[in-house]
């Protein structure tokens, strides 16, 4: 196996320590001492700030889900066809699937589930939604969407947000590939069935 470069391994030693233990935890001393760096300042060298550190952490996971999401994008717009619900969440989850269920040792699911539910972390997540092809997929899930106007809008956005959870709570068990494969394939199910279900007429809750 080729050894980490310490960029890469602080990086990993980042997202483990605000996945399990949220981002007040993350010190860059912290990541040093977890990534087996004996250079006391290696972090401050290599990303500058714990919120350089961050940046680079959101942009290694990004790179490859943006690209692989990309691909699937305009392989649905070369077909010419009206695209299925399913196809255009399957550009949603397939690549955030690979760079967490699919990557060894992978804790970016429960990374972003940190970072929805702390504000100190906002900034991150609206980085990680801001990529171009998470923009595009998600314009085109809001016009597949049969809820009118903002309705369409809340349920992409609690598709996203079931997404990220439900890859969360998968994230870092054993299984076998065939098991990865239905996780994945009913998370579709699931997030198909929730922008295609039938609009109900609002009634008070309370």
């Amino acid at each position: 196996m080729t050894p980490l470069t310490p960029q890469i391994a602080m990086i990993d030693a980042a997202e483990q320590i605000i996945a399990e233990r949220g981002l007040p935890a993350l010190t860059l001393k912290d990541v040093q001492l977890a990534a087996n760096q004996s250079n006391k300042s290696a972090a401050k060298y290599h990303f500058g700030s714990r919120e350089g550190l961050i940046e680079a952490l959101v942009a290694a996971r990004m790179g490859p889900v943006n690209a692989r999401r990309t691909e699937l994008l305009e392989k649905i717009e070369r077909s010419g066809d009206p695209t299925p619900v399913r196809q255009a969440v399957e550009a949603l989850v397939h690549p955030l699937a690979a760079e967490t269920l699919g990557r060894p040792g992978s804790r970016y699911a429960r990374f972003l589930v940190q970072a929805v539910i702390d504000p100190a972390l906002a900034e991150v997540t609206q980085k990680h939604l801001q990529a171009d092809s998470y923009r595009r997929v998600h314009q085109l899930m809001v016009a597949l969407c049969p809820a009118p106007g903002e309705v369409a809008t809340w349920r992409t956005n609690n598709a996203v947000m079931f997404s990220m959870t439900a890859l969360a709570t998968r994230e870092g068990s054993e299984r076998t590939a065939a098991e990865t494969t239905a996780i994945v394939s009913n998370l579709v199910d699931t997030l198909t069935a929730m922008i295609e279900a039938p609009v109900s007429t609002p009634t008070p809750y309370f």
